[in-house]
């Protein structure tokens, strides 16, 4: 796995090395934003290449059965009131929805874990501009179910500014209709490639969210879901800011 993330490393500084014109978005984000999902779809067929073929056949029926699941159109969209949460720090520090909230809105972003190699490109996506998103006055936390060492070794190895909370059996993924149970030949194929998801998340359920970003203002309504079902696929962070705008346009009203 970990040569996927060095992959996804590489497409990511080659991105930020070649900007792009963004018209009104602010000027630091260019085209590692832009192209974000170029960069996943580099991954994947990198991940195509070098999976045995019969544990990438499992891992996309699971995935074509998700898709096909509907759950993700049955999670948390804009106009619903997003579950409150109180969540640790790899620290042990309390983050709490009613605290952020208080300061403005916040940017939720669920991944799956270190060890996803589309997410260790979706977290440094995130933080290129975290600096524009806090400009609008947005607070940003990402959530995952892993251990808070696991969340620590996300926190240095992409250099976050935000924290990366502990989701314990994605009990705040499953209020938000994110979380589903691997099935049991996933779960074995996972493990023949030495991925133990008892052992990375610290419990035993081998559940895990749908990557998603979610917007909530102030007032704890979501004005923005954006949720992969295929974890492959995900939002482009430039769409966050005409949300992020909208908000500060009223609140300033």
């Amino acid at each position: 796995m970990q040569k996927y993330v060095k992959l996804a490393f590489q497409y990511y500084r080659q991105t930020a090395a070649n900007p792009i014109s963004t018209g009104s978005m602010p000027s630091t984000v260019r085209m590692r934003t832009m192209h974000l999902q170029d960069g996943l779809d580099a991954v994947r067929d990198e991940d195509y290449k070098n999976t045995p073929p019969h544990i990438w056949r499992v891992r996309q029926e699971a995935r074509d059965e998700l898709v096909a699941s509907g759950i993700a159109e049955r999670a948390i969209h804009a106009g619903d009131h997003a579950p409150s949460f109180r969540l640790r720090d790899p620290d042990g520090n309390v983050v709490s929805s009613y605290d952020l909230l208080n300061s403005g809105p916040v940017v939720i972003v669920f991944y799956r874990g270190r060890w996803c190699p589309y997410c260790s490109l979706d977290l440094p996506a995130i933080q290129a501009v975290a600096h524009e998103l806090r400009s609008l006055g947005a607070s940003i936390v990402a959530v995952s179910p892993q251990s808070a060492q696991e969340s620590r070794a996300t926190e240095r190895m992409h250099g976050l500014s935000f924290p990366s909370v502990v989701d314990r059996g994605g009990k705040l993924a499953r209020a938000f209709g994110l979380r589903w149970k691997l099935s049991r030949e996933l779960r074995a194929a996972e493990l023949e490639c030495g991925l133990d998801f008892a052992i990375v998340n610290g419990e035993p359920s081998w559940t895990l969210p749908m990557p998603a970003r979610f917007v909530i203002s102030p007032d704890g309504i979501v004005e923005y879901a954006d949720i992969s079902a295929d974890h492959t696929r995900r939002g482009d962070p430039s769409e966050l800011f005409p949300v992020l705008s909208q908000i500060r346009a009223r609140l300033l009203h």
